[in-house]
């Protein structure tokens, strides 16, 4: 880190986690240690909505996927069913949102269109598709985070707190 403030923490961590992995045996529990420390003043969302309790945190979450890189660590997979039933729920969410933009885009279009509401040079009207946001893996603006899998992928569907990226929903 450039901030001389968190110097002397790095440096300690990083020659703690330097020994443990010399040490040898099973290192894989300094990952879920590394993950579970949070930042008194809160924590951050990193981009995609991925909320992290702390830098350590982060660094933990690294750590992780290094892991899963070289094999020391595995995913649990998500089942046949459940993979099924996200891609259901994105399919409903994504085609009730087409209908809303197609409500709302219609008028917004039919004043781009009208000769009384000049336009300046240069100036386009974009009309955003909340469906594309979802359609390149990331998810809607206004979702809110998943207490399961801390990503911002919390929609409500039918009343229902629904979560795009691993399926949880509040009403079971």
């Amino acid at each position: 880190s450039k901030s001389m403030e968190h110097f002397q923490w790095i440096v300690a961590l990083t020659r703690i986690m330097s020994a443990v992995f010399r040490k040898g045996g099973d290192v894989t529990f300094i990952v879920d240690e590394m993950k579970a420390v949070f930042d008194p003043k809160g924590g951050y969302f990193k981009a995609g909505g991925v909320y992290m309790p702390s830098l350590v945190a982060e660094l933990g979450s690294i750590v992780e996927d290094h892991m899963k890189a070289i094999g020391l660590l595995h995913d649990p997979e998500m089942s046949a069913h459940q993979r099924a039933l996200i891609a259901e729920k994105r399919k409903q969410f994504e085609e009730r949102s087409k209908k809303n933009s197609e409500v709302t885009a219609a008028p917004a279009q039919s004043a781009a269109l009208a000769p009384s509401l000049p336009q300046s040079e240069g100036e386009e009207l974009v009309i955003l598709d909340s469906a594309e946001s979802a359609d390149n893996g990331s998810f809607p603006p206004s979702a809110s985070m998943c207490h399961k899998c801390s990503t911002k992928a919390l929609v409500i569907m039918d009343g229902c707190q629904t979560c795009l990226n691993c399926g949880y929903s509040k009403c079971g």
